[in-house]
């Protein structure tokens, strides 16, 4: 009877303490959720180049859109599949008349990157060979998170600014209510923990 007493206060306590590390968990990936970025309220001052992490039209929109409102000469599209060119991708986008002729001029593409580090070693790597210094990363908004740790890593002398893109739609104060939503933020929850423990 002390032995069964003995076993199952042990189950209890364990049981215990899985709910406490559950519900802090769950605190922090609410905290993460309701703390997302927003879009700055003003443009950067010093800004020669614009990087876009693929994932989204409205993220190479709003870089276009900042490309031609900043004084950055250039702009990268990182982590375009592969085998995907600099037209194909112009023409799977609703770009207007000036949209179109700036993506021609002023836009490059990077097939190389696979994940965020990818997008971080390729922006390095243009950054040197277009002899930028000052850098404004744009990417989603639950994305960002993790991407500034990532490329704030970087060991090159870069100046870094952020700018967040909020997904149209993305509702954030429903996400509990919607799988794919919860799904999506969930995966970028744990893949921010892991980047900010040092795990990636």
């Amino acid at each position: 009877m002390t032995l069964f007493r003995a076993s199952r206060k042990k189950i209890i306590t364990s049981f215990g303490i899985a709910a406490v590390i559950l519900f802090f968990c769950a605190g922090l990936f609410q905290h993460f959720v309701l703390t997302l970025p927003q879009p700055p309220q003003s443009l950067p001052l010093q800004i020669d180049g614009i990087v876009v992490a693929t994932g989204g039209q409205g993220r190479i929109h709003t870089g276009l859109v900042l490309l031609e409102q900043t004084n950055a000469r250039t702009m990268l599209i990182t982590g375009v599949g592969s085998g995907i060119d600099k037209n194909a991708l112009k023409n799977s986008l609703n770009l207007n008349a000036a949209q179109s002729e700036l993506f021609a001029c002023c836009v490059e593409i990077d097939s190389t990157a696979l994940d965020t580090a990818g997008n971080a070693a390729a922006t390095e790597k243009w950054a040197a060979d277009n002899q930028l210094s000052n850098l404004l990363l744009v990417t989603a908004n639950y994305h960002l998170p993790r991407a500034q740790i990532l490329f704030s890593r970087l060991d090159s002398g870069l100046s870094l600014s952020f700018w967040a893109v909020i997904p149209q739609d993305l509702k954030i104060n429903t996400w509990y209510a919607s799988w794919p939503h919860l799904r999506l933020l969930g995966r970028e929850f744990a893949k921010f923990t892991l980047a900010r423990i040092g795990i990636v």
